[in-house]
């Protein structure tokens, strides 16, 4: 029997655990239990349709998990560690004893998000793409996390929740990443901003291909710096929503992943950049992030921006950068 109160303990909403609960109690109603139960249903996994459909396989054996597990950046925590254990419920105390009650907790987001896709598709006949479905399981967490965060704060909460302008003289870029699956693209967006807090420039790119969450994130930050270097603008502060693409700046480990190759080309265009600086900040703190997520979902986006501009950010912007962002167009 495993340590139930290191299952209790992990940081994850109470609802996560206790599907973890129902787990590790053999009661979860897979195909392959119902039919121990003599539900007629067929046996075979229904998303797959390769093989039988217990505890293991939902979350751990079918094909389409594994991009899941990759997009939330928790493979190497879970898939170099199955040859040790023989059922799931194993593997779930196994993490919540012996890992991080954060990195528990992002694990348990993520079995419940497979498991209500799996049921999405049972009953609804609709499920998200596996890559789109380990990103959201992580938002999920670090959404969940920062609200516990805000919760527990004495009395800072407004300070929390507000955009902070740089010091004196500075200025701010606010950094994103997001996914198009009608095109299949991965997409980029960073807004700057002065010591005022007034709009100064926007960027976005867009890379062919669908990379995982985390190395989106990073990809972001890399053209953000590498477009605001070619303006020789003074100090910058560049602010990600994604706290490990900013660990990764700080670790001295190095790699040959994806993330690991775009951690090191920002590491470079840092070396030549003594006055830039990264940190990371909660989603929920950057003021300007619907700007940044606009940018990012079409490719013909400038006058729809502006009209939004106009009507939803009317307290944010000042009047006359709009024109002054218009009159730039024109004359493109």
């Amino acid at each position: 029997m495993g340590n139930w109160n290191s299952l209790w303990k992990i940081s994850a909403p109470a609802r996560v655990k206790h599907l973890l609960w129902r787990i590790c109690k053999d009661c979860l109603p897979t195909r392959v239990r119902l039919r121990q139960h003599h539900v007629p249903c067929a046996p075979n996994c229904p998303s797959c349709d390769n093989g039988y459909e217990d505890d293991w396989h939902v979350f751990f054996g079918c094909l389409e998990v594994i991009s899941s597990w990759r997009a939330a950046s928790l493979y190497d925590v879970i898939f170099h560690r199955l040859h040790s254990f023989q059922d799931a419920k194993s593997v779930i105390f196994y993490i919540c004893c012996k890992e991080d009650s954060n990195l528990a907790g992002r694990v348990a987001v993520m079995l419940e998000g497979l498991w209500k896709n799996r049921n999405d598709w049972v009953w609804n006949n609709e499920k998200e793409e596996a890559t789109k479905l380990g990103w959201l399981a992580l938002h999920k967490w670090q959404d969940w996390f920062s609200a516990q965060h805000i919760r527990h704060s004495e009395g800072n909460e407004e300070n929390l929740l507000q955009w902070q302008p740089p010091s004196s003289g500075s200025f701010k870029c606010n950094v994103d990443a997001g996914f198009n699956r009608q095109l299949g693209t991965t997409n980029c967006g960073w807004c700057l901003r002065d010591d005022h807090g007034d709009f100064v420039i926007a960027g976005t790119a867009w890379d062919g291909g669908t990379l995982s969450i985390i190395e989106a994130e990073a990809l972001a930050l890399k053209e953000a710096i590498h477009g605001i270097s070619t303006l020789h603008f003074g100090h910058v502060l560049f602010e990600s929503d994604f706290q490990m693409v900013v660990q990764g700046l700080r670790s001295t480990a190095s790699g040959h992943s994806e993330f690991n190759c775009i951690i090191s080309s920002i590491k470079l265009l840092l070396l030549d950049l003594p006055h830039f600086e990264v940190k990371s900040t909660p989603k929920r703190h950057m003021l300007y992030t619907f700007l940044v997520q606009y940018l990012l979902d079409s490719h013909n986006v400038r006058q729809d921006i502006y009209d939004m501009l106009e009507v939803e950010g009317r307290k944010i912007f000042d009047s006359s950068a709009i024109k002054l962002m218009k009159y730039k167009d024109n004359e493109e």
